[in-house]
């Protein structure tokens, strides 16, 4: 199933019309429209808005759990927004847990906002390759290769990778939003 079928999926299980989805994502009904046809993609922050507006983490609009325990590194579900350099890949089978485990990779130079999130989390990160800084609260931080940090996910302001190389980090956020 395409990402524009499980957002009408979703937005009707809620009775929600296309203007009412727009009022509450700040996007027009005819772009949703075109999202829910597959005309386009959403971008990222687009796809977080209305993930947010239908009370599912953006992990819901890929295809259906899988009923592995394993997650084999070729076979991981993954969303990648190339308006924004970076992309995501699911780590866990299913995002229905009390934890979703994610690999963000980043390109050089690219800049993630935090947008409001559905409800509290708290987040755990770990650099893998690159680095990374990290607005949490007023507090900004640089984190190499091996470093970590631990927040609650209403404080998290932006991350962004910073140096020539491309930046891999493995966040786990509980309980599962985006």
């Amino acid at each position: 199933m395409k990402i524009g079928e499980r957002v009408r999926r979703q937005r009707k299980k809620l009775g929600l019309s296309l203007r009412e989805l727009g009022a509450q994502t700040g996007l027009t009904a005819g772009f949703l429209s075109q999202i829910e046809n597959n005309q386009i993609s959403p971008s990222l922050n687009s796809l977080q808005s209305i993930a947010t507006a239908l009370h599912v983490p953006m992990f819901y609009f890929l295809d259906e759990t899988r009923p592995n325990t394993v997650v084999r590194a070729n076979e991981r579900r993954t969303l990648y927004f190339p308006d924004s350099h970076m992309g995501y890949d699911l780590l866990s089978p299913e995002i229905t847990r009390q934890m979703l485990p994610l690999l963000i990779k980043m390109e050089p130079g690219a800049c993630r906002q935090a947008m409001p999130l559905d409800k509290p989390t708290e987040q755990w990160m770990h650099v893998v390759h690159g680095k990374m800084r990290i607005t949490v609260g007023k507090t900004t931080h640089e984190l190499d290769e091996g470093d970590s940090i631990y927040f609650d996910g209403d404080l998290l302001q932006e991350f962004s990778a910073v140096g020539d190389g491309t930046l891999e980090l493995i966040c786990c956020i509980t309980p599962p939003a985006l």
